[in-house]
């Protein structure tokens, strides 16, 4: 299978997907500037299936936020951070890794890579200064990298892992680095047009030291190991405990086993035969969720993230325009959710992120498009009911910077 048909299934799968296709009225900057030198958050703005621009906030002072000095890139590549630094990765559009940086009004170029014909280069996972793996979804392979000049030191072959028959790639998807280990979930779907499961949670251990493998950790309660696109899905938490979040075949199969998170408990290395947080159990007024999408973590067991309700999808769906994904947080210790008083929004713009003592969502809601914020502290479960920053086209990623 040709891999750039990854784009079709990102289209016709879009309620999995943050890389959805969606459309705007504006193709083009904006002539009026963006941000200067306070900005802290990066974003990726989507204006339609071929436009996107990563743009620079000041998150403390902004109210509305252009692409007018943004870099111009293609929605379906992967965007990071590091080190005042910003990466890309080409997913299905192209085979490069980017890197760049943000002099306080524009963006420049530092330095590019190719990591192989059809490769789909995925999540980046930052080791140290000096060393960050790339997964590569297609081929089934983990490129050892250096942050800094981009250049390519190693290539790990996982297709020993990949568990569906004649399958040569177990989709490496996210990862976390906890005692100089690297855990690296597996989707082990059979088709990056289908996304189907082809066996439960997979997920590798390898030395971050010698790059070797050393265990290959199984469980049959879920599936779809980590999200497959730009790092989330995992979570290391104060304590030394990893969450690994499950798609489970993003609520298209029936006969699948539910979406939910495992957990490896500090000092263990196999997932803690006693704890599965289901989504399926999680009580949605009037609806039913199928899993959850673009987690971060904010200390004390609380994840946040959106849940996904096809309940709330029109007949037939139209994914540039159902608002699908409900903001809600995750108790991942004590296995409990609360729904956040906000919009519900589009899945290709459930964005989130923690930003000093707050979450914030990039969200296209009803009430408009942009930033929203959510105080944990405030005490209550609700946060703003219209973004606070607007943006011109539909926030996919945000990152701190």
């Amino acid at each position: 299978m040709n891999p750039r048909l990854l784009k079709l299934s990102f289209t016709v799968f879009s309620t999995c997907s943050l890389l959805a296709a969606c459309s705007s009225s504006d193709n083009s900057p904006d002539d009026n500037p963006g941000t200067t030198s306070g900005a802290d958050l990066m974003i990726s703005s989507r204006i339609d299936d071929t436009t996107a621009f990563i743009v620079a906030v000041d998150g403390q002072n902004d109210t509305a936020v252009t692409n007018a000095n943004g870099v111009e890139i293609n929605p379906y590549m992967g965007v990071f951070t590091h080190n005042e630094f910003i990466y890309t990765t080409g997913s299905s559009e192209n085979d490069n890794i980017v890197k760049y940086s943000h002099d306080g009004t524009t963006f420049q170029k530092e330095a590019e890579t190719v990591t192989g014909e059809q490769t789909v280069p995925g999540s980046i996972i930052f080791a140290s200064d000096s060393k960050a793996y790339v997964t590569l979804t297609a081929t089934g392979e983990l490129l050892v990298v250096d942050p800094n000049d981009l250049s390519i030191s190693n290539r790990i072959d996982l297709s020993p892992y990949a568990l569906g028959e004649g399958d040569i790639s177990p989709e490496p998807s996210s990862g976390v680095i906890r005692d100089g280990k690297l855990y690296l979930a597996l989707g082990q779907i059979d088709s990056l047009l289908t996304w189907r499961c082809t066996a439960g949670a997979s997920l590798l251990i390898i030395d971050v030291a010698t790059d070797m493998v050393e265990k290959h950790i199984q469980d049959d309660r879920t599936c779809s190991s980590g999200l497959i696109e730009a790092n989330p899905g995992l979570i290391l938490d104060e304590i030394g405990d990893i969450y690994v979040t499950h798609a489970a075949g993003y609520g298209l199969y029936s006969d699948l086993p539910p979406a939910g998170v495992l957990r490896i408990k500090n000092g263990a290395t196999d997932f803690d035969p006693d704890y599965f947080f289901s989504i399926a159990d999680i009580a949605v007024p009037g609806n039913a969720a199928s899993y959850f999408y673009r987690n971060i973590y904010a200390g004390d067991g609380m994840a946040y993230g959106t849940l996904v309700i096809p309940g709330l999808s029109s007949n037939p769906p139209n994914f540039a325009t159902d608002k699908t994904n409900m903001p809600y947080r995750l108790d991942l210790r004590n296995q409990t959710a609360t729904q956040l008083d906000m919009p519900v929004t589009v899945p290709w713009s459930a964005g989130v992120v923690k930003y000093d003592d707050q979450i914030v969502f990039g969200m296209l809601t009803d009430n408009g498009t942009g930033l929203y914020r959510y105080d944990p502290a405030s005490g209550t479960d609700t946060g703003d009911q219209q973004p606070h920053i607007t943006t011109v086209g539909a926030p996919v990623f945000l990152l701190n910077y």
